[in-house]
């Protein structure tokens, strides 16, 4: 029975079959080296730059490598050649002399021929593609070019991913400030929110707390390193801490204390008194009122007394609110006066004062509050990607052996140096080991500037017991006397008198910070020595 078109069908998808395979090989390899190239170009760039951790490339480069074999194998299976194409193929690949396109052109009657003929050639070719050994033919082996280096850019990927990578310190304290900072601005978001949605507060006052807290959110959304963003939340914080000052001086609390001892005294003004003592002053606004509103029933010795509280009560309030003690003082002389209206008048406006007060008083406190959580953040946002000392006794990042805070350890050297300074020699070399075990004997305690003052670096200290220093003999009467002796070692004696503070700390610290932090940005500056700056100043902060 001669064959019919289905055969030769079946035959060409065959062998189209087996090239494809054949191709798989080839284009799979390429598809994977391409991949695996791409790889090792971010593995390479890894190293340069802070941008993935060995792991991260590990995986990285798998699904670089897969994708590389996936696009390889799809260009090679998508194409759905026509039955021609695959006869021409079929053709040049197994050497048929043009039996299978001739067939297939036949058939298609794109060559015009008789019956007998169309049905010899398609004969034919089916023989010849029947008695072709495809695996033979057609062998599905790998270019040994194309798996070399496929094996050779495999290895170098895995010893990219095996070696330690001198970024990932870098990286993961890049990602910790970034995630930090990121909290941090949830923090300081609801915080904003909480302001806003605070009933109490006017719009004025709003605009007042959420004006600091909304600089620091953009400064926060825009810095582009840690040190911007501490700047910001400090700036933010100091502008709080001094709206706070401004609406609630400081000493206003004791004031009022001290008023309501005064005003306890008198059983018409307890109300009044108590309120005081606790510090609410709306409450002390409402006892005010409504002692205006009682103060027909009262009699004239409880009336001269609540004038002289009053009295008393302004000069106590002199020193720390001018205005509520000049509210004060107008009502104790009200009182003093024969005017029932003008002394209610008086105390209703003592009233209205109180009030202002107490709602300056709860900004004042929303503020303070708010200036708390901006310095939790900030403190936050300066220990970002520190290391925390691990198990083994291993320091952190920024930290070193032996720190210390200012003010302990080396003061304490200091003194039992001096102590034993008689002159001689001995003396001076047993005072400088203590100075040197002092010294080494500093813990991590923290500083005045806050917990984290601990990550200060401090030099580790240098035994000196075994340095002869120079001997200085001192005349008897210097003993005595030392200012007598005048200079020594050609030293000018400095002449102290009763020195005070002329600038406060909290005026000129932002500008050493600012100055710092500006320095910190120049190349010159070592990368190691960075961390160890802004713990520092952070370690300072007022």
């Amino acid at each position: 029975m001669p064959p019919n078109f289905s055969t030769l069908t079946h035959l060409l998808r065959r062998t189209n079959g087996r090239f494809r395979q054949q191709q798989s090989l080839d284009w799979g390899a390429r598809g994977l080296l391409v991949g695996l190239l791409l790889a090792a170009v971010v593995a390479t760039a890894a190293r340069f730059w802070p941008l993935l951790t060995n792991g991260e490339l590990a995986w990285v480069a798998l699904g670089l490598a897969g994708l590389g074999l996936f696009i390889g194998l799809l260009a090679v299976w998508l194409p759905r050649p026509s039955l021609l194409v695959q006869a021409r193929r079929a053709d040049q690949l197994l050497r048929l002399q043009e039996r299978a396109q001739t067939a297939v052109e036949l058939h298609q009657h794109t060559i015009t021929a008789p019956d007998w003929l169309i049905a010899q050639q398609l004969a034919d070719a089916v023989a010849a593609l029947q008695a072709v050994d495809l695996p033979t033919a057609l062998p599905l082996t790998l270019r040994r070019r194309d798996g070399l280096m496929v094996l050779l850019t495999a290895g170098l990927l895995l010893t990219a991913v095996l070696l330690p990578n001198p970024q990932t310190t870098a990286l993961l304290r890049q990602r910790a400030i970034a995630q930090t900072i990121a909290e941090e601005t949830a923090v300081l978001e609801a915080v904003a929110e909480e302001i806003r949605q605070d009933d109490t507060l006017t719009a004025e006052q709003q605009e007042q707390l959420l004006q600091p807290v909304q600089t620091a959110l953009d400064a926060l959304a825009s810095s582009g390193s840690q040190e911007e963003a501490v700047a910001a939340l400090s700036q933010a914080e100091t502008e709080l801490r001094e709206l706070s000052s401004e609406l609630a001086p400081p000493n206003l609390q004791p004031a009022l204390e001290a008023a309501s001892e005064t005003l306890s005294n008198n059983p018409a003004a307890e109300p009044l008194a108590e309120a005081l003592q606790n510090g609410n002053l709306n409450q002390a606004s409402a006892a005010t009122s409504q002692l205006a509103a009682d103060l027909p029933t009262f009699n004239e010795e409880t009336v001269a007394q609540l004038a002289e509280a009053l009295a008393e009560t302004a000069q106590s309030l002199q020193t720390s609110d001018q205005q509520l003690a000049d509210a004060a003082q107008e009502a104790a002389n009200a009182l003093s006066g024969e005017d029932l209206a003008a002394a209610q008048e008086a105390l209703q406006n003592l009233a209205q004062q109180l009030q202002e007060r107490g709602a300056q008083t709860a900004v004042s406190q929303q503020a303070a509050a708010t200036a708390n959580q901006l310095g939790e953040s900030r403190q936050a946002v300066a220990q970002a990607g520190q290391k925390q000392p691990e198990e083994g006794g291993e320091t952190a990042v920024g930290e070193a052996p032996n720190q210390q805070s200012q003010g302990e350890g080396t003061g304490a050297g200091l003194g039992g140096g001096q102590a034993g300074s008689a002159g001689q020699s001995g003396g001076e070399a047993g005072s400088t080991a203590e100075l040197s075990e002092n010294l080494g004997s500093g813990g991590g305690s923290p500083g005045p500037g806050g917990s984290h003052a601990a990550t200060v670096y401090v030099p580790p200290a240098v035994d000196l017991s075994n340095i002869d220093g120079q001997n200085v003999e001192l005349p008897a009467e210097c003993l005595a006397n030392p200012a007598d002796c005048g200079g020594l070692l050609n030293e000018t004696p400095t002449e102290f008198g009763n020195e005070t503070s002329l600038v406060p700390y909290t005026d000129v610290f932002g500008d050493y910070r600012n100055a710092a932090n500006e320095a910190l940005q120049d190349d010159y500056i070592p990368l190691g020595l960075k961390a160890y700056v802004r713990d520092y100043f952070s370690s300072l902060e007022p």
